[in-house]
């Protein structure tokens, strides 16, 4: 129910509002001879109050609930909000003793003119929150004989949706600033009643009891705090039942928590001894022309080349096979292992896409990767009629480039796909037809998209590529071997075509990000040596990172930040020429050949502060298998 909180990325505002009318002079039925106050309650459409209701134009209400009472000046409403009152916007209640001004309300009820209690242990509520932490006030004001009053929350609210396979225990909530969370606190007021000022409070821990059981859909979670500066965040340590927690961390550099405010920040997955750093939804200005409200905190990003045929039937090994259950079930393990924001895939034939026989999607989500959008058909004439039809598509309908993205972390435009000259300079087409003969067999494309990060308004492009091997484009040009090698002069050429589709990249990407930065992905087919001992360095490599360039492995290596597993094991296929058998000794750097470029924007810097790869296997026959003959590379990048 509470996804439906943020509307177009906006946090919701809980507004306290409570009309009511004094009729002075009513007299009350139980006792004919005393003077009672009738104070008419009246919700407005967006006001809030105790229990979270059902959300409209994505805004979610709080109505009263069973057993709510109010005070005017310590003393406590007669009646309380009955069963058939539960979930309305309008309650009337009587005071039956006189008050005089001013006139200060408090929600919940209470003998005291100016406390307000927060419990120090607050209970998991199913799409709600706890409604003793719910208090409220505000100062009534005068009018003839009527009175009316605007509450104000004393507490703001913060969300989060969380996924995963355990069963949470508790949540312990401090805040890193000292400031408190529960207790007694007292208003301060002045002749006109409260001045939103307050004190007191017990310092220790807020417990959130839960004993909850997460699944691969979001389960939220929303606890009450003080509505004030904190002036080096909150800190949340999430426990399993069996006393393995994960730690939250909230607003690092400090915030101040409006009494207005449902802070709601992004969903993730619960891992035990991870800590997160939760950066909230906020206000996104810069989705209406103004600037970035906050600093994002970063994106991971990912690409897969997800190569597997429906079937081998000159191979004999039916395990191997996409009919096999194994390898579909490893696949879509491997890519939820990923648990990137943003992945990139190469190498998609028609049973991949949305609706194919083996959709990645249906794959993907079997295994708890869900709240993405699937954009798979780049280019989505994979197998077209006409006169221009590769035979290789017409015999292998394969070779398309896609990429999925968090829904709820980015807004996408200007998304397409083009296709990548190898045979002339600064060329691309947005036409099979005209590129069918200047661009390879198969034919090179690159996906594109332009992503708005939703936390920060930050905007930069991906873009989705596969380049053709060197056998590829031997072939391309029609080259022989004589007596076991290719001439000098059909290496030159081939060299030339490679380094051509190369450049027409980096011009495509460049011509159409502009002033953005952007990041390109894909299995490029070369690595950065052409050797084992490093002595060759791959000439394309090379002309990759000239521009401006960076590749998400060196820098993660160059700030000595890279694992020495991918020091050592730094491939990224998985080491069969007949591509899915897992060799462990796959260690040499001309095999690193899938990679993740980033490029700054003209204002912006993004660098990449982590690397890695997925080796997700399956063991057949006391062989170790792989889903693909590639491993997913994953980056977390961070935008400076």
């Amino acid at each position: 129910m509470m996804s439906n909180l943020i509307k177009n990325g906006l946090l919701t505002a809980i507004v306290f509002v409570l009309p009511f009318s004094c009729a002075k002079n009513s007299l009350s039925e139980s006792d004919p001879g005393v003077e009672t106050m009738i104070l008419s309650a009246r919700l407005a459409h967006q006001e809030t109050k105790t229990m979270l209701g059902v959300p409209s134009a994505g805004v979610c209400p709080v109505l009263w609930k069973t057993g709510d009472r109010v005070s005017v000046n310590g003393v406590v409403s007669n009646n309380a909000v009955t069963a058939g009152e539960n979930g309305t916007k309008d309650v009337d209640f009587t005071i039956s003793s006189p008050v005089s001004a001013p006139y200060k309300v408090l929600y919940p009820g209470t003998a005291s003119e100016n406390m307000i209690s927060l419990p120090s242990t607050q209970n998991y509520v199913t799409g709600s929150f706890d409604a003793a932490a719910a208090a409220s006030y505000g100062n009534a004001q005068k009018s003839g004989d009527n009175y009316s009053v605007q509450l104000n929350n004393f507490c703001g609210l913060i969300g989060f949706a969380v996924k995963g396979s355990v069963t949470l225990d508790r949540i312990e909530v401090k805040s890193l600033g000292s400031e408190k969370l529960h207790g007694n606190f007292t208003l301060a007021t002045d002749a006109g009643g409260f001045t939103g000022a307050f004190s007191g409070g017990t310092a220790g821990t807020l417990v959130y009891d839960c004993d909850v059981a997460l699944s691969n859909t979001d389960t939220y979670f929303y606890i009450a705090i003080p509505a004030q500066a904190y002036a080096a965040g909150i800190e949340a340590l999430v426990y399993q039942a069996d006393g393995a927690f994960m730690r939250l961390k909230f607003w690092g550099s400090g915030y101040t928590l409006a009494s207005n405010k449902l802070v709601q920040f992004p969903s993730f997955t619960y891992a035990a001894g991870r800590t997160e750093n939760l950066v909230s939804i906020n206000d996104l200005t810069a989705e209406n022309g103004g600037e970035p409200t906050a600093t994002p905190p970063g994106i991971s990003v990912a690409i897969y080349n997800v190569y597997q045929e429906e079937s081998r039937e000159t191979s004999g090994r039916t395990y191997m096979y996409l009919t096999n259950a194994n390898v579909r079930e490893a696949l879509g393990t491997a890519i939820a292992g990923t648990g990137a924001d943003i992945i990139g895939f190469n190498e998609l034939d028609a049973n991949f896409q949305n609706g194919g026989s083996y959709s990645l999607k249906t794959l993907a989500e079997a295994k708890g990767f869900t709240g993405y959008t699937w954009e798979l058909d780049n280019p989505d004439d994979i197998k077209k009629e006409g006169t221009w039809l590769s035979p290789s598509y017409e015999t292998y309908n394969k070779y398309a480039d896609g990429y999925a993205y968090k829904t709820a972390m980015f807004n996408v435009s200007d998304q397409n796909y083009v296709w990548l000259s190898h045979t002339a300079d600064n060329t691309y087409y947005d036409s099979r037809k005209d590129a069918y003969d200047n661009c390879g067999n198969p034919e090179t494309t690159c996906a594109y998209a332009k992503f708005t990060h939703k936390v920060s308004g930050k905007q930069f492009y991906l873009f989705v590529t596969h380049l053709s091997t060197l056998d590829h484009t031997y072939s391309e040009i029609g080259a022989e071997k004589v007596d076991g090698e290719y001439s000098a002069a059909d290496q030159a050429a081939a060299a030339a075509r490679r380094l051509r589709v190369v450049n027409n990249l980096k011009y495509f990407a460049a011509a159409k990000a502009g002033s953005l930065p952007y990041i390109v992905v894909g299995d490029f087919n070369f690595g950065p040596y052409i050797d084992t001992k490093k002595t060759q360095v791959q000439p394309l490599y090379t002309a990759m990172y000239s521009g401006g360039f960076a590749n998400a492995y060196d820098q993660v290596n160059d700030a000595g930040n890279l694992s020495g597993f991918y020091v050592n094991y730094p491939g990224t296929e998985t080491g069969s020429n007949w591509g899915a058998h897992y060799l462990v000794n796959l260690k040499y750097p001309q095999f690193r050949i899938d990679h993740i470029f980033l490029h700054d924007g003209s204002s912006q810097v993004i660098n990449a502060q982590t690397y890695k790869t997925v080796r997700t296997t399956f063991d057949v026959d006391e062989d170790t298998w792989c889903p693909s003959d590639h491993f997913p590379v994953v980056s977390y990048i961070t935008f400076d």
